[in-house]
């Protein structure tokens, strides 16, 4: 695959998904006025490239009721 390069608003998306990874491509593209389906595509463009590699889940195992992790 040939180097993917990223623009300006692919930044902004990064940045956008940086500090809360489960906001909604609808609210990144209203924000960024473009639609939710180029946030969607540019977003799979960057996983297909690699530089997405996933988003992570933090669990406070205390406030579940667990004393301790094994």
């Amino acid at each position: 695959m040939a180097k993917f390069r990223l623009d300006e608003t692919d930044h902004q998306i990064l940045n956008m998904l940086i500090d809360n990874t489960r906001t909604p491509f609808t609210d990144i593209a209203k924000k960024l006025n473009i639609s939710a389906g180029t946030v969607h595509v540019r977003v799979k463009k960057m996983e297909e490239a690699g530089i997405i590699l996933g988003s992570s889940l933090t669990l406070n195992y205390e406030k579940l009721g667990y004393a301790f992790i094994a």
